[in-house]
């Protein structure tokens, strides 16, 4: 380490910390990955390691953070706190609303819910009000009684999930891209490309066919 900088490896050292932790990652998976021992890893993160580049581009891949981020360049997005037990509450209660609304629309009483689910009105009244949660597998089987899929309890159009959906759905569009798109995308630079794109597409085909014949005239 004498002919290094030791503040800035130190500094290093922290940033792979951070991302690890961010990560949610353990110190012996990311060994593992530069193929090095755990007591030699735990090196890295102290800054008494000398890391190579090559090293920091497999942290990257690994831990799902930006090359630009050990040098200061990004910063590591920090996820929307999610209070877990208000959204699980509130979700039993919607779900029971929903319950109900589609028991009244079929016509059902509780004790015809009661014997389809093999339990008592009691439990019906309970899942209904969300003072009691309904197990997954007796969703299953009230879609199935009512034809309707189980995907139509998911709330995937609001709130965390629905922020997660749209993530997960990006995420996959955005790996099956090939490579010029996906560099393409990815330059804030060309954010003014994509806006006049979403115009565009939002425009009848009159309008297109305008702004067609105007960039003509431009061009000739």
């Amino acid at each position: 380490m004498t002919d290094l900088d030791p503040t800035r490896a130190q500094m290093l050292g922290n940033l792979i910390r951070e991302a690890r932790l961010y990560a949610g990652r353990e110190s012996d998976e990311c060994a593992a990955v530069l193929s090095l021992s755990p007591e030699a890893y735990q090196q890295v993160e102290t800054g008494e390691y000398p890391v190579s580049l090559p090293d920091l581009e497999a942290l990257a891949l690994f831990l799902k953070v930006p090359m630009g981020y050990f040098w200061g360049r990004n910063e590591l997005l920090k996820p929307r706190p999610v209070d877990y037990k208000s959204l699980i509450t509130l979700r039993h209660r919607v779900i029971g609303v929903m319950l109900r609304q589609l028991r009244l629309q079929a016509h059902h009483n509780q004790k015809e819910f009661a014997d389809i689910l093999g339990v008592d009105e009691a439990t019906i009244t309970a899942y209904e009000t969300g003072n009691t949660a309904v197990p997954y597998l007796h969703l299953e089987q009230i879609s199935r009684q009512l034809d309707v899929p189980i995907t139509y309890f998911v709330d995937d159009q609001h709130g965390p999930l629905g922020r997660h959906e749209a993530e997960q759905r990006l995420q996959k569009i955005f790996s099956e891209l090939d490579p010029d798109m996906q560099t393409f995308l990815a330059n804030p630079t060309n954010v003014t490309y994509m806006g006049t794109a979403k115009i565009l597409s939002e425009m009848d085909v009159q309008r297109l066919r305008q702004v067609a014949e105007s960039i003509l005239d431009i061009t000739f």
